[in-house]
């Protein structure tokens, strides 16, 4: 597993940051478009494709910022240059108070709309180019209380998930039958894979209530958030599910 370094004084589980930006790159606010700009448009083929995310945290006063770069429609996160970056030679880069290495991902939505990047400029990490796709502003006060497995957070976001009819969901379900679809899965904590996601239940030790599932679609669901804002789970191995309006 890839390691966090820096913010000594700090006792922040770093690692768990992702938690909270789960999809950098649906989670970017979108920039304001002028008059003439055409609307956003939908991605397409999204499933199965891979990424990797590098998180550059500073420290502000008595919060941090955190940018996060993104390799989407830039390349797949090659494993190789992957294993080679070193998260303290990339603190020391940046100057920056902390850097997470978040991935290999791979999403598990068919498209999505209403995503743009911060920047649409390139930067190079060990070789690898990532965009600018997002940016989170946290106090230290939240960052102190960051959640473990199933405890479910908010994220400002107006992304759409799109799964198309057809297609298998993996699902986590709370207590209340509040229905969480996955959207990506990790392979930090454990090999996985698109086929083994229907036996993940076997592997995953949810807190009592909570059920996973796996179901094929039979029309197309939206997952969106709210007033813009999504809630946000993660299981033990690191794979994220957002909140969907669906009823369980």
């Amino acid at each position: 597993m890839k390691t966090t370094y820096g913010l000594p004084l700090i006792p922040l589980r770093l690692w768990l940051l992702p938690l909270l930006l789960c999809c950098a790159c649906a989670n970017a606010p979108e920039p304001a478009q002028s008059p003439e700009a055409p609307p956003p448009q939908q991605s397409q083929d999204v499933r199965g494709a891979r990424y990797c995310e590098v998180l550059l945290a500073y420290q502000e006063g008595l919060g941090l910022r955190v940018d996060v770069y993104n390799t989407y429609l830039l390349n797949d996160c090659p494993e190789e240059a992957w294993q080679r970056l070193d998260s303290k030679q990339l603190q020391q880069e940046f100057q920056a108070s902390a850097v997470i290495l978040n991935g290999p991902r791979y999403w598990m939505i068919d498209a999505f709309t209403h995503s743009a990047f911060l920047d649409t400029e390139s930067k190079s990490f060990g070789g690898i180019e990532m965009r600018k796709a997002g940016q989170l502003r946290i106090p230290l006060s939240e960052g102190l209380r960051m959640g473990s497995p199933y405890a479910t957070r908010t994220v400002a976001r107006n992304t759409t998930y799109v799964f198309q009819p057809g297609k298998p969901v993996h699902e986590l379900v709370d207590p209340e039958g509040r229905i969480f679809v996955m959207q990506s899965f990790s392979v930090q904590l454990g090999h996985l894979s698109q086929d083994a996601l229907a036996d993940l239940g076997s592997r995953l030790s949810p807190p009592q209530g909570w059920t996973y599932r796996t179901r094929q679609l039979s029309q197309q669901l939206l997952v969106t958030a709210i007033d813009g804002v999504a809630t946000i789970v993660q299981d033990e191995l690191g794979n994220t599910y957002q909140l969907s309006q669906q009823q369980g």
